[in-house]
């Protein structure tokens, strides 16, 4: 059983791997050749930031921006301070909850820190009735350490 298992994994593992790998070489100089025009940009004129080239409606950042998506604030959009809810709930219970309640202020990482909680805590629970478990069993068996 555990083979055939194996052989499917393997199976999906590569079936996808050609897409996976794929890319546009074109696309990827056309995106080079634009950050090296907004580094010599840069490097002509010392002190520039990025807040002044948007409000100047400068053409280098706004094609790099759609880009890359260059304000790394949006990577904080959906995730309390940039963990997600789930996390929070699983590392601290009841207080990651109260946390990603009061800062995200999402209701669906609210959820989420929520279902962190309850695995968190059956967790603890499961290692707690395993380590007692393995007590009696030693017990019974001698008591003796190893």
């Amino acid at each position: 059983m555990a083979g055939f298992l194996i052989a499917i994994g393997a199976g999906t593992a590569s079936a996808g791997q050609g897409e996976l790998f794929s890319y546009d070489a074109a696309a990827i100089e056309n995106q080079m050749a634009q950050l090296d025009q907004l580094e010599a940009y840069l490097l002509d004129n010392p002190g520039t930031t990025l807040s002044q080239m948007t409000s100047e409606g400068n053409p280098l950042v706004v094609s790099v921006g759609e880009s890359y998506g260059i304000n790394g604030l949006t990577l904080l959009d959906d995730k309390t301070l940039g963990i997600p809810g789930f996390i929070w709930g699983c590392c601290l219970n009841w207080v990651g909850i109260l946390v990603v309640y009061l800062v995200g202020k999402d209701p669906q990482q609210t959820k989420q820190a929520i279902f962190g909680c309850i695995v968190g805590s059956l967790l603890g629970i499961g290692t707690s009735i395993a380590a007692q478990l393995t007590g009696a069993l030693s017990g019974m068996l001698g008591g003796g350490t190893f």
